[in-house]
């Protein structure tokens, strides 16, 4: 799969720049938001990544914000940094789901060597992982793929036009990384996919047309 992007969250917008200017030298591109609520917000509309996040903000603080994403049922390593650490605050933040604890001032091969664990970490996981990656949707499609539907028959079954269906598989493509529809399948198969958990999602009506089953 492609790398995780990189989320910048900190309410210092010079601690922003600083960060983004520091990671881009390193090489890896950054997105900053100025507060986790406003990180919440748009997280539905994000794909999963790595976040750097400072420790005490206004609003949700780092620990909180990583309480909250756990609480979402996303995955995305933590990175917490402080400008004064002590033990039971890194305690704490680790406790809520950090995957590192930083103290400010840090060299850059610090962050960047923290980042690089985060993604590893993210490389071994995803594969099995991907209801955090894949949207609802997303997933319908893939496992109606793995059963060896063509796009017109997959399409009948969601209820979407086969240019949708194939315009869902280009994007299951770009965020599993997959070459084509075989590896795609692999992926979908060691992730646990493809034992009618599409029942999960949706019901069938009587012409055999699935459709999306109301949830709350």
């Amino acid at each position: 799969m492609p790398d995780r992007e990189i989320y910048i969250i900190d309410d210092e917008p010079e601690m922003c720049r600083s960060l983004s200017l520091l990671l881009a030298t390193g090489g890896v591109p950054a997105r900053s938001f100025g507060c986790g609520e406003i990180f919440l917000d748009m997280l539905d509309h994000l794909p999963p990544g790595i976040l750097v996040c400072d420790v005490m903000m206004p609003g949700l603080s780092g620990i909180e914000l990583t309480r909250a994403l756990a609480e979402r049922g996303r995955s995305d390593p933590v990175i917490i940094i402080a400008g004064h650490a002590d033990i039971p605050l890194a305690v704490e933040a680790m406790r809520a789901g950090a995957m590192d604890f930083i103290e400010k001032p840090f060299a850059a091969s610090t962050i960047l060597s923290a980042i690089e664990a985060a993604r590893s970490w993210s490389r071994e996981h995803e594969n099995h992982n991907l209801d955090s990656v894949l949207s609802r949707r997303e997933r319908q499609v893939l496992e109606l793929i793995m059963t060896g539907a063509t796009s017109k028959e997959t399409g009948r079954q969601l209820g979407i036009s086969p240019r949708t269906v194939e315009t869902y598989r280009n994007k299951l493509l770009e965020k599993t990384g997959a070459r084509g529809t075989a590896q795609l399948i692999r992926l979908g198969l060691e992730a646990g996919f493809g034992h009618g958990s599409i029942a999960e999602f949706a019901v069938t009506k009587g012409d055999g047309q699935l459709v999306n089953q109301a949830r709350g």
